[in-house]
């Protein structure tokens, strides 16, 4: 992977829908050129695949959680239960962590209430978990994976040369 690669990656990230001469001309290359990289980077699973960004409050899961997740079992258990929250649509992430916890889930719903009822479920199925969880209540930012060395460009006042207040 070369520089170019990392511009190609940064341009399909701020935009997905962008046409490959668009593409070509953020990285400076042609049309053609740009669909063989797009192909390689698809092919060696630098690129997994297209999604939209979709906006939680817009479809109805606006409550999100961070669950910190204890299974005291053995692997078999720990496997039964990320294949059962891998099952659930509204567990968005599940990391497994060292530490007190074995998991952090981030998980998407439409009310607390209806995180009490998940927890309470997921209990049930699982008898030996335990677990605890912090509501956001702002998600000041979420990014997308750009290049993990990559810093965005400053953000400018409409009316200033320099950077915002606060940069």
């Amino acid at each position: 992977m070369d520089d170019i690669d990392r511009k190609l990656l940064a341009a399909l990230v701020g935009g997905g829908r962008a046409t490959l001469a668009a593409l070509g001309e953020a990285v400076g290359l042609s049309a053609p050129a740009v669909h063989e990289r797009m192909h390689k980077l698809e092919s060696s699973g630098a690129i997994r695949g297209y999604s939209a960004v979709v906006d939680p409050e817009g479809v109805g899961v606006g409550t999100a959680a961070l669950v910190f997740l204890r299974l005291d079992g053995d692997r078999a258990a720990r496997e039964g239960l990320e294949a059962h929250l891998a099952s659930e649509p509204c567990v968005m992430e599940l990391h497994e962590v060292a530490g007190e916890d074995c998991y952090v889930a981030k998980v998407r719903v439409e009310s607390p209430q209806r995180l009490a009822e998940f927890l309470g479920e997921l209990r049930d199925f699982h008898p030996g978990l335990t677990s605890r969880s912090s509501v956001v209540l702002r998600s000041c930012f979420e990014r997308p994976l750009l290049w993990p060395t990559e810093r965005p460009a400053p953000v400018r006042s409409p009316n200033s040369d320099g950077p915002s207040a606060g940069q």
